[in-house]
């Protein structure tokens, strides 16, 4: 009679525990936008005074100056290997709720003094090429809590594939696939990995930095460590089939994704967060 007790407590308190993450999932999606957002990537180069702690200094020293309402959230990229389909640069991403906000933005930061002290201050710790913007729209399906909270640190990692249209597809009919992909990651087994998706859809101009490299859209992945992407890069394999079929009709992606360890710089919903490299 005991051990059925202690079954039954068992059960009771499993089911507990699902209902409590189902109910997070389920918070987390009704507050998640979506987008479309209008995003640009700096291209970044570490200089000879690069470290964690004096990027640590840097991004510090970046939070105290204007930030405008328009930014929605900022980002870091650090790549982990040299052969990516956009080179070795470091990226740092800005995600704004329009390109008007984000021109606006820009102008009032290059007629800054503070930020002409910062950028002359830091330029031997990274230098970035704030001129030579690649600009996207993205779409977020998912929101980055549905399947865990992120790390307390900014962490997290990140993998992005590089790909092009086929078939006469467009930007039309990859958002039209978006929604069968996301069902079939929202129904996985991926509780505690932080995963989630975002598709970039071009929009760089000839003055670009890296404008000359072909992608007419990227899909970014995220996942609270290499283990947990490793994770979803499995469950793929082994269960996207029929999914990847279907995205095969209108696109194509080069088969090694750009990786790179990650950092939230700035979350316009948590202002005061700061990372920990």
């Amino acid at each position: 009679m005991k051990n059925i007790y202690q079954v039954l407590l068992s059960f009771l308190l499993l089911g507990a525990l699902l209902s409590c993450s189902e109910e997070s999932q389920s918070i987390a999606d009704q507050e998640h936008n979506p987008g479309p957002f209008y995003i640009e990537f700096v291209s970044c180069t570490k200089g000879s005074e690069y470290s964690k702690s004096n990027l640590s200094n840097m991004i510090e020293a970046w939070r105290d100056l204007p930030t405008s309402k328009e930014l929605r959230g900022s980002f870091l990229y650090d790549p982990l290997k040299e052969d990516n389909a956009f080179g070795p640069s470091m990226w740092w991403e800005l995600e704004w709720n329009s390109k008007d906000s984000a021109n606006e933005a820009w102008s009032n930061w290059s007629q800054d003094d503070s930020v002409a002290a910062w950028s002359e201050k830091y330029q031997n710790v990274m230098a970035c090429d704030g001129e030579g913007r690649n600009a996207w729209d993205i779409l977020i399906p998912i929101s980055s809590k549905h399947f865990g909270n992120a790390n307390d640190s900014g962490y997290f990692y990140s993998q992005y594939s590089t790909c092009s249209y086929k078939n006469s597809a467009g930007r039309n009919e990859l958002e039209n696939f978006i929604p069968m992909h996301t069902a079939k990651v929202k129904a996985s087994d991926l509780e505690g990995t932080g995963y989630h998706y975002g598709v970039y859809f071009d929009r760089r101009s000839k003055d670009a930095s890296h404008s000359d490299v072909a992608a007419s859209h990227i899909w970014g992945e995220w996942a609270l460590s290499a283990e947990a992407m490793e994770i979803q890069n499995q469950n793929f394999t082994n269960n996207f089939q029929n999914i990847f079929e279907e995205f095969n009709k209108i696109g194509s992606c080069l088969e090694n994704p750009d990786i790179f360890d990650s950092w939230v710089l700035y979350d316009q919903k948590d202002i005061g967060f700061r990372p920990k490299f």
